[in-house]
């Protein structure tokens, strides 16, 4: 599928330029970024749209229960990821030979931070929330980032630019979890059933990345733990740790918020319009993780080659967040009452004004990629950290006064806040 469309494209190009379409480097990438794009594509477009059939069968009130206790949990997930994921991509680039190691290594280090992750969402869940089905729901999904550890293979598979069985993996999730969803919906079940469904998803990615590793007659069995490399890893991860609890909280913190000032229906009311935007979050991720190997390899070249393809990135990113931006944002109040119906029509001005913070999201991601390859993990947590205190703040500050709006403004202005660094670097 993806060679065909290359083919296709090969033909109405000028012939000055078809060497780039058919450099085997360009074919390679492009396969792998089109694999990742379809496959996350495909998979939040099934989601989103269960989803949103989700959200008009719970009605605003339920459906703000289960987004509050996905945000509250999300606060946490910092602690599971413990920042490994780059460091990993990275040192499978580099030392492919050292594979059993990283993976084993990077795969206890998910366990321990799961488990760790788990019990302090457990704590903060029963202390911060009076309501008993509330905190039922919440140690459920706590569950998951205990669950998440074999996903460790992904990474793996994102540095083999092998995007191919990562898609399988995210499909064959997809679809079962789908299934059980509509089934849910059918049968009428409640919100602790939708809530264990969430949590088992990660279960059955696992599966079939488990599977299309050993397809390459690899076996988790000569995965091994290396104290060394865990205390070397930790050592340059503990920013990109820090960046990411800066992250989630400034993706999350809003919907937190409502919840303890306005209710779980106001929740519900915001997270239909967030929802929206949150469909597009993959694009930077997909194409950052596709390109980084490149990236990472244009500097052992040329540094000319290396600021050429990060300056390519960052206008790429800023172009195509526009491009998605502008039809939301004009389209707002049709696409909100055909997916959530009338209940959510509330959701409109939420929309229009957070789908905008799509653009700093875009560049943002970019530019994390960028400090990664220069491995500055200080300024990454620097930029994320000013960002989720600036959202803090603002919503502290615009939410009881202006309500949701307020919440939708204090995250367009947080998401912002990272672009500072762009007139940091000298080389853009």
């Amino acid at each position: 599928m993806i060679d065909a469309t290359l083919d296709k494209i090969n033909k109405i190009v000028p012939l000055k330029w078809r060497w780039i379409l058919e450099h085997g480097g360009f074919r390679k990438y492009f396969k792998n970024t089109g694999w990742m794009f379809f496959g996350q594509m495909f998979s939040l477009l099934v989601s989103f749209f269960i989803g949103a059939w989700i959200a008009r069968y719970l009605g605003p009130e339920n459906y703000g229960l289960v987004s509050y206790v996905v945000a509250f949990v999300g606060l946490f997930s910092f602690i599971s990821s413990l920042g490994i994921d780059f460091i990993l991509n990275r040192e499978l680039i580099r030392h492919p030979e050292n594979r059993d190691e990283l993976l084993g290594t990077g795969f206890r280090l998910k366990l321990f931070g799961g488990t760790i992750a788990f019990a302090i969402s457990v704590f903060f869940s029963l202390f911060f929330n009076n309501d008993n089905l509330t905190r039922a729901l919440l140690v459920i999904f706590s569950l998951s980032f205990i669950l998440q550890a074999p996903l460790v293979i992904n990474i793996f598979f994102q540095s083999q630019v092998r995007a191919k069985e990562n898609f399988k993996a995210q499909l064959g999730g997809s679809v079962i979890s789908s299934i059980l969803k509509i089934i849910l919906i059918l049968s009428g079940g409640g919100v602790i059933w939708l809530i264990i469904i969430y949590t088992a998803e990660s279960i059955w990615q696992s599966i079939f990345l488990y599977r299309a590793y050993q397809s390459l007659k690899l076996k988790i069995v000569t995965w091994h733990f290396n104290k060394i490399l865990a205390s070397s890893i930790l050592k340059d991860s503990w920013p990109l740790m820090l960046s990411s609890a800066a992250t989630f909280i400034y993706l999350r913190i809003d919907q937190v918020m409502i919840g303890a000032l306005m209710g779980k229906e106001a929740v519900g009311i915001y997270a239909a319009g967030v929802k929206i935007t949150e469909i597009f979050y993959f694009v930077p991720g997909v194409i950052g993780a596709s390109l980084f190997p490149a990236i990472v390899n244009a500097k052992k070249i040329s540094q000319h080659l290396y600021e050429r393809r990060l300056m390519f990135f960052y206008g790429f990113l800023f172009l195509l967040s526009l491009f998605i931006v502008v039809p939301v944002a004009l389209l707002s109040q049709p696409i909100i009452y055909f997916l959530f119906g009338s209940q959510y029509l509330e959701s409109v001005s939420i929309l229009r004004i957070y789908i905008w913070s799509s653009t700093g999201l875009f560049v943002s991601s970019g530019l994390t990629y960028y400090f990664m390859a220069e491995n500055k993990t200080k300024t990454i947590f620097k930029m994320y950290f000013l960002a989720m205190l600036s959202n803090v703040i603002l919503n502290l500050l615009l939410i009881p006064k202006y309500g949701l709006i307020g919440a939708a403004w204090a995250t367009l202005v947080a998401y912002s806040v990272p672009l500072i660094w762009l007139y940091k670097i000298k080389k853009i």
